[in-house]
């Protein structure tokens, strides 16, 4: 795991890189190179122009997104712009992903440009509906703070949310330009697949999506402390070696590990756990930044008289007891390696999507076959993840509802298609193209 690769500096020789600074000059006098090339290529104005959404969105991020994503020493002291592993994958996989498609539409006679144009609106379109869909997933934990729900680089993008926002821009895209939307779809899955395996990627530096704890004979991997899946047992009692009888408090112990943290405190079977607290210790200017949270945890407990039985009977006291840094384990219990599954299963789904293109007889169904292959498989792989609760009074978690739902559509979809001719917009194989 690495959150946080590096940090660029807040400023050099005391002017700052953001907002009005230096990167807004780099950004002015490369817009001005680039013009000036495009001309010399005898583009034009109309088709300079195009590109404005690019360098106008780019100047924006620079000028009041960066700012407010440095990261600050608890006094206000600015420490730089995290470059989060996260934000690096992501990046690289919509890099990717327009970069497949590229090679493809260059194979099937169109330019480079168009496909850089779908691309750049398919990357915004996604990110801003996977954010969107984790936002509103995890709206509690942004309520308070809303304004984190626009720290991309800090992790939190649904595949989901950003199939359905890639999707919707990419049809504005295919409408403004006389494309066809089927045909483009069959283009563009294998490059959202790569993208999605990045990501995955992504999720294992920043220590998200992970899996449940696994006790059985499998591959197996562990995160230090402070991180996503350390904090979640934590949270639970299980990194301190505690069983409880539900996970909602007040619960039951049930068990306690032999020679665990709980043990060594004096917790035993019986008690009972009103509430298991974290709470992040304040780093100092010595520590690293980059480093993920130290945490110390207070567990309010209620000590039975009678321990075996169960009963609240015999309750005789209340205490708290508090488990700094030194006192908790370095890193967390074993889990699955759920990141890298789904990024393998990713990337398998990008090259079987890519050799699958050709053959098909009518547009669209190398993009149903990818959505309904990604479904059954995201569907089995959320089993081993432990990160999400079920949803609508059932086990199912929301990423398995939508994946029901979207293998039904590709279905459906597979049924309509069926009543349209066998025809497709671009020769993929070499044959005479349609109009």
């Amino acid at each position: 795991m690495r959150s946080t690769l590096f940090y660029i500096p807040h400023d050099l020789w005391g002017v700052p890189l953001f907002g009005f600074g230096l990167f807004l000059g780099l950004l002015v006098v490369g817009f001005l190179i680039w013009t000036v090339w495009q001309l010399k290529q005898n583009r034009s104005i109309a088709e300079i122009f195009a590109a404005a959404p690019f360098w106008l969105v780019t100047a924006a991020v620079v000028i009041w997104v960066l700012p407010n994503v440095e990261a600050r020493w608890p006094d206000g002291t600015a420490i730089g712009l995290p470059i989060r592993g996260y934000g690096v994958m992501v990046l690289l996989g919509l890099l990717c992903g327009i970069g497949i498609c590229t090679f493809r539409g260059r194979q099937l006679g169109l330019h480079p440009d168009t496909i850089i144009g779908l691309g750049f609106w398919m990357m915004l379109g996604g990110v801003l509906g996977a954010r969107l869909f984790y936002v509103v997933q995890k709206w509690d934990e942004f309520k308070q703070s809303p304004s984190s729900a626009f720290m991309l680089t800090e992790g939190g993008l649904v595949i989901y949310g950003g199939v359905i926002g890639g999707l919707l821009a990419g049809a504005f895209f295919c409408y403004r330009n006389k494309l066809n939307v089927a045909a483009t779809a069959d283009l563009v899955a294998p490059g959202f697949l790569i993208g999605y395996a990045l990501g995955r990627i992504g999720c294992l530096l920043h220590g998200c999506c992970f899996g449940g704890i696994c006790t059985n004979e499998l591959p197996t991997i562990q995160f230090p402390h402070g991180s996503g899946p350390y904090y979640a047992q934590l949270e639970t009692g299980e990194l301190l070696g505690i069983h409880l009888k539900q996970r909602s408090f007040p619960a039951r112990v049930v068990a306690v590990d032999a020679d665990s943290p709980a043990a060594q405190r004096g917790i035993r079977a019986g008690d009972f756990v009103k509430s298991i607290d974290l709470h992040h210790v304040e780093p100092d200017k010595k520590s690293d930044p980059a480093a993920p949270p130290r945490l110390v945890a207070d567990i309010r407990l209620v000590v039975a008289d009678s321990r075996l039985d169960g009963t609240q009977e015999g309750l005789s006291r209340s205490e708290v007891l508090t488990f700094f840094p030194e006192n908790l384990p370095p890193s967390s219990l074993p889990v699955h390696p759920s990141q890298i599954y789904a990024a393998l299963n990713a990337l398998l789904l990008c090259l079987l999507i890519l050799l699958f293109q050709p053959f098909p007889r009518r547009d669209g169904v190398a993009f149903l076959t990818a959505i309904l292959l990604y479904a059954v498989s995201r569907f089995l792989l959320e089993g081993v993840r432990s990160d999400e609760a079920g949803q609508l009074g059932t086990n199912f978690t929301i990423s398995q509802l939508i994946s029901m739902a979207s293998g039904i559509a590709a279905i459906i979809g597979f049924a309509l298609l069926l009543w349209r001719p066998a025809k497709r917009v671009w020769s993929w194989r070499g044959e005479e193209q349609l109009s």
